[in-house]
């Protein structure tokens, strides 16, 4: 593993963390950059996990939530514990609820302790049904079509009402070495190719994406969070097309592209700017994204 986050992490000595959905992609991530930079925390994650420092238990357990925090008194509570755009996809109600209670909880332990800073994770579907040809920005006025843009939203709103001291990093589609619990767009992409030397794009490819390399949302996060507040757009300034990503992952593995005309392709979200959260750390800590999307392939190809 490599420590990319020491210079960041200075206002975390002596603090306390808990990490919910430590278990996660990002979860995972974080936990190891604290552990290689000897700062300590506590997990928790609802799967049973390797890591020594994870608590086994579900966030709808409001005792369980309730018993740890009172503990603990955390100076910082990550809530990384969620469903995905997928799971609100095929079944809203039940991912709905599951992430409504669990958040009503931790809001519920942390108000009899307001010194936390709640660092939740909300998403760019907040943005879906804007136009795409505009910019957005954390000031946009909202108006989500998607299941996951419409709960995301609710919940951003929900934490400004009832727990301000709260940052709300709205993220665009992450891509890297760690621990997927989903299908990831562009890995997927890239193990096709590996096996098939063929690599399959839906409909015409003109889907644009922003990702954001795994690597600069962690650095974004711990950044950002012992000095501010509020909502941002956790975003690069990449904004490619599907064919364009796929043009540049079968060139490196030397494969074809197969066109599938007869599948639709996915939602494009507009683009999102990030120069609120560049401000406010006063570095530009996102990488250039052929660079890192290369970085990332050369770990796929070993």
């Amino acid at each position: 593993m490599k420590n990319y986050s020491s210079e960041f992490l200075s206002y975390f000595n002596g603090k306390k963390i808990i990490i919910a959905g430590c278990d996660g992609y990002i979860g995972t991530e974080l936990s190891n950059q604290l552990e290689l930079n000897n700062i300590e925390y506590i997990g928790i994650d609802k799967t049973l996990t390797k890591n020594n420092r994870s608590l086994h238990f579900n966030l709808m357990d409001s005792k369980m939530v309730q018993d740890i925090v009172s503990k603990e008194k955390p100076n910082y509570f990550f809530h990384l514990a969620t469903h995905s755009a997928l799971e609100y996809k095929n079944n809203f109600l039940h991912a709905f609820y599951e992430d409504n209670t669990a958040l009503y909880n931790i809001i519920c332990s942390l108000k009899k302790n307001t010194n936390t800073k709640l660092i939740y994770f909300s998403s760019s579907y907040v943005y879906s049904g804007l136009d795409i040809e505009n910019t957005v920005d954390e000031k946009t006025i909202l108006a989500p079509c998607h299941n996951f843009g419409l709960a995301k939203m609710f919940f951003e709103q929900m934490l400004l009402r009832e727990y301000s001291n709260s940052i709300i990093f709205r993220l665009s589609s992450v891509f890297g070495e760690g621990n997927y619990l989903h299908p990831n767009a562009i890995e997927v992409m890239a193990k096709e190719a590996i096996k098939n030397n063929t690599l399959t794009v839906w409909g015409h490819g003109k889907r644009k994406m922003q990702y954001v390399f795994l690597d600069d949302v962690v650095k974004n996060i711990i950044a950002l969070s012992g000095v501010s507040s509020g909502i941002f757009n956790l975003c690069s300034n990449n904004y490619s097309t599907v064919m364009d990503t796929a043009a540049f992952i079968a060139n490196y593995f030397n494969s074809e592209i197969k066109i599938l005309n007869d599948k639709e392709e996915g939602e494009t979200l507009p683009f999102m700017e990030n120069k609120k959260i560049v401000k406010v750390v006063k570095d530009n800590l996102f990488s250039n994204f052929e660079e890192s999307l290369e970085t990332y392939l050369s770990t796929i190809s070993e």
